[in-house]
């Protein structure tokens, strides 16, 4: 056995080969062209390979990316399509690829990863410590014999062009003052705007491009990917893409938690026909506390948020696993945050510390304590900042 080890470019071929059996048989995608950020040279180090017979038969890779919300901003490790080798399965080759993406994340100071996946494949990745966690989107079903739903407005509508950079630069504008996101540099927005199987609509306000919406029909990311704009405008692009029946006869408007003009929108024509993505077919999301210490360092301006809406006292966290430990202050509208450990610690396995932090599955069990830790925790999470649907991997 080789590895696992960083794929090479004597290497990309095959393992792309192997990839693409496993998630695209039968299809015209390609996952090099569905995740061009992830399956690229310059992210070799991050595509954790092991070969055995001469072959690559396992494959993990993880992909960092920039979580923002509102002023505070930290890593997270985004784990990507996995796969083995069907003849080379039940022998370990999966786990030591992504505990060889572990250790990528905590020597790069990632203390969060995330991925998404069935239910069945659970077990497989709470044996390194991942959990299941809350609803972390939602999804409006729409099909093109709603479009009277939505008011087409006066605006004029077209596609975006790849090779227009006022396209880009209207897009970026558009989606960067979202408080909550993940961080995305411009070439990140030109591989996304420029995705197979995808098209973007642009509405316009006297020349000047008001709103957009992503559209896509590929197996990866069905339907409404993402959105955002002028709210009239935005509606018209709804109404249009309906028409025009872009999406399929149906489809999901995947929209995060928070409120955003993408989901508002969709709220206002559609109320209360949301469905979760823990109730539908939209996909778990699993995470993982690489580091209990770092990620709680890194979301201050929650707690101090926390704490000017009048939460106050002191609860001591510890991981059992690793044994790191954080202490949490909230007084008079400021947090502070230690790693020293104080009296009454709540000591937690890493996949509690993921329920307590992020919420639950629905079929997990919720994570309490006693007394004033339980009232500061319940206070305090769960945490949560949406990984748009644009950015899955």
């Amino acid at each position: 056995m080789e590895g696992p080890r960083a794929c090479t470019q004597e290497d990309f071929e095959e393992t792309m080969a192997l990839l693409n059996s496993i998630f695209r048989a039968g299809s015209d995608q390609r996952l090099q062209t569905d995740y061009p950020l992830i399956f690229r040279p310059s992210r070799f180090e991050y595509m954790r390979i092991i070969k055995e017979d001469g072959k690559v038969v396992a494959h993990v890779p993880v992909a960092p990316r920039e979580v923002i919300v509102n002023d505070d901003r930290f890593t997270v490790g985004i784990i990507s399509p996995t796969g083995t080798h069907p003849d080379y399965r039940h022998r370990g080759h999966g786990t030591r690829c992504l505990r060889d993406c572990l250790r990528i994340m905590n020597e790069n100071d990632w203390p969060v990863s995330v991925l998404w996946t069935r239910e069945a494949t659970f077990p497989f990745y709470q044996n390194s410590g991942y959990e299941p966690v809350g609803p972390q989107a939602k999804g409006y079903p729409l099909s093109p014999s709603e479009y009277e739903t939505f008011d087409r407005g006066t605006y004029d509508i077209s596609l975006y062009n790849p090779s227009n950079p006022e396209h880009l630069d209207a897009v970026m504008a558009i989606h960067e003052p979202e408080s909550l996101r993940i961080g995305r540099t411009r070439d990140d927005y030109a591989h996304y705007f420029n995705l197979h199987k995808m098209s973007t609509l642009l509405a316009h306000d006297n020349g000047r491009i008001v709103a957009y919406l992503m559209l896509a029909r590929g197996r990866n990311k069905p339907g409404f990917v993402e959105g955002g704009g002028d709210a009239g405008a935005l509606e018209a692009l709804y109404h249009q893409a309906l028409v025009l029946g872009t999406a399929g006869d149906s489809a999901f408007a995947v929209v995060p938690l928070n409120p955003t003009t993408f989901g508002d929108v969709l709220e206002a024509r559609k109320p209360g026909t949301a469905v979760l993505d823990t109730e539908s077919d939209i996909g778990f999301q699993m995470m993982r506390v690489n580091s209990l210490s770092s990620l709680v360092s890194k979301i201050t301006g929650h707690l101090r948020e926390r704490s000017a809406a009048g939460v106050e006292g002191t609860v001591c966290l510890v991981c059992v696993d690793d044994g790191d430990a954080v202490t949490i202050s909230l007084r008079n509208g400021d947090a502070e945050v230690s790693t020293e450990r104080s009296g009454n610690p709540v000591e937690l396995t890493r996949r509690e510390l993921t329920r307590l932090i992020f919420g639950p599955h629905p079929a997990g069990e919720p994570v309490t304590a006693d007394g004033e830790a339980g009232e500061v925790l319940d206070a305090i999470f769960p945490f949560y900042f949406p990984v748009w649907e644009l950015d899955h991997s």
